[in-house]
């Protein structure tokens, strides 16, 4: 006949099954917070991305004065709204505002008060950037031409 399997006690399965939920509610956790992560650093790099896009926009903006032979102070231009000047603005451009909008998440807007152009992050903090004239400053961004850049500001918004 065949051979019988012992038989374990049904507080044996219980145990064997807390286990398992225990691992599996271990390796969910880890593997929502490595997520979480990876969205934030996604994030990161699409805000990049855009910075780059407007600095190419007032790239553009300064071939397309050079080639009418206007001039462009760039030094009057200094901690004025990039928005103003680039052809495209971004679909969540909220727009100018002299204190931070509400509940208002993943959007860039242009603080009157402090000049700056700010991004407001999905979890809450925010990252300001001024325009500023390269004239005289020791480094700037590879896409700057024609003495404006948009410079990240040292200190962040929380």
């Amino acid at each position: 006949m065949g051979a019988q399997l012992p038989r374990h006690a049904a507080s044996t399965h219980r145990f064997d099954f807390a286990v398992t939920l225990t691992v599996i509610g271990i390796l969910a956790t880890l593997l929502l917070g490595y997520l979480n992560k990876a969205q934030n650093d996604i994030e990161k790099v699409i805000v990049e991305t855009e910075l780059n896009n407007f600095r190419l926009s007032l790239t553009e903006y300064w071939v397309n004065k050079s080639l009418m032979n206007q001039s462009i102070d760039s030094k009057a231009l200094n901690n004025s709204n990039p928005m103003l000047l680039i052809a495209e603005r971004p679909e969540n451009y909220i727009g100018e505002f002299s204190e931070a909008p509400g509940s208002s998440k993943a959007v860039w807007y242009f603080d009157t008060t402090t000049k700056q152009l700010i991004y407001v992050f999905n979890d809450g903090h925010q990252a300001s950037y001024r325009l500023s004239s390269t004239a005289g400053r020791a480094k700037a961004s590879l896409l700057t031409v024609g003495g404006l850049d948009l410079v990240k500001d040292v200190t962040e918004v929380n």
